[in-house]
């Protein structure tokens, strides 16, 4: 195990929840109110250019409060859940040193898990090891990965490369399987620094945000984005996430197989809404298997969220 580095015992809660729940304006708010830091923990924001996609907050947003871990990579580098842990450590000091307080946002499975149940010791990547697979075609590798950890295969998917190669890597060079190393974490149990609020919301209320804010990312240019993005970082992994994937395609004119699409941008909104779905369905099932999440459905349970924001921070501000 990588050795703990803990700079505090202060509480910051990590606030995550299904993607278009409407976590960016519940936490400025929550921001202002308790004059918080916001800390993002989603791997896709780290990135320069990858805004309208990843519903970036606006320069608008970004200034009404300071976040950080937005923006800090170019497109084509890497941004690693140890990097994130580190970063998160070196940030909680000097905003404690300042006499604020943070928030954690978002929900990179990787991330969170890492920061709630510690990293574990895993080898360092091999350049020759990556030379050596790089041919292979992905959906081979993956059945590899399945044929040796069935386990962690299932929960990395047949398309996510990256995450199969370094699953292979570990096993290859550790011996261990990583849904064993994971397991090994999880034992620890997790990091009371960090309790885990999920905000989501009603699926038929869901499902309504996901069509609009699909239909509001077309408008405002994702398509000419993740042309420009492809240009000029063809290599970029954020380009295979959703919303870029499925325009890249369209742009293409790739259909997906088995299904008869509506023509035009109908049909390219119904495939980054249904591919918003299946992700939505994903994040619920990770935060669910998370044995310290407390969930809140928005509006319903908004003021018992706030209650516990206002117990939460409430030392720091002098709020009774």
């Amino acid at each position: 195990m990588v050795p703990e580095n803990r700079v505090s015992t202060v509480v910051t809660p990590i606030l995550s929840g299904p993607t278009a729940s409407g976590k960016t304006a519940f936490v400025l708010e929550l921001a202002e109110h308790y004059d918080l830091e916001i800390i993002n923990a989603d791997s896709l924001l780290v990135y320069r250019g990858f805004d309208i996609g990843t519903a970036k907050p606006t320069k608008e947003e970004l200034a009404r409060v300071p976040h950080h871990l937005i923006d800090i990579r170019d497109p084509e580098e890497t941004y690693t859940a140890a990097d994130f842990v580190r970063d998160v450590e070196r940030l909680l000091r000097e905003i404690h040193s300042r006499g604020k307080r943070a928030l954690i946002v978002g929900g990179t499975p990787f991330y969170l898990k890492a920061l709630t149940f510690g990293l574990w010791e895993a080898p360092s990547t091999s350049p020759e090891f990556r030379k050596a697979v790089e041919n292979d075609p992905t959906p081979l590798l993956h059945e590899q990965l399945q044929a040796l950890d069935p386990t962690h295969a299932a929960k990395i998917g047949p398309a996510d490369r990256y995450r199969i190669i370094r699953a292979l890597e570990i096993l290859q060079f550790s011996g261990k399987k990583p849904s064993e190393l994971e397991a090994e974490a999880k034992t620890r149990g997790p990091d009371p620094r960090f309790p885990l609020w999920v905000l989501d919301r009603a699926p038929a209320e869901l499902e309504s945000r996901i069509h609009l804010r699909t239909r509001a990312m077309l408008e405002h240019g994702l398509i000419d984005e993740a042309r420009q993005l492809c240009q000029e970082h063809p290599t970029a992994r954020a380009l295979g996430s959703i919303g870029y994937a499925q325009v890249l395609d369209h742009l293409d004119g790739k259909a997906p197989q088995g299904r008869t699409l509506r023509p035009g941008l109908d049909g390219l909104q119904d495939e980054i809404a249904l591919a918003t779905r299946q992700l939505v369905k994903a994040q619920r099932t990770f935060l669910r298997g998370m044995p310290h999440a407390q969930w809140f459905l928005f509006e319903q349970d908004r003021p018992r969220l706030e209650a516990l924001a206002r117990e939460t921070f409430a030392a720091t501000t002098g709020e009774p």
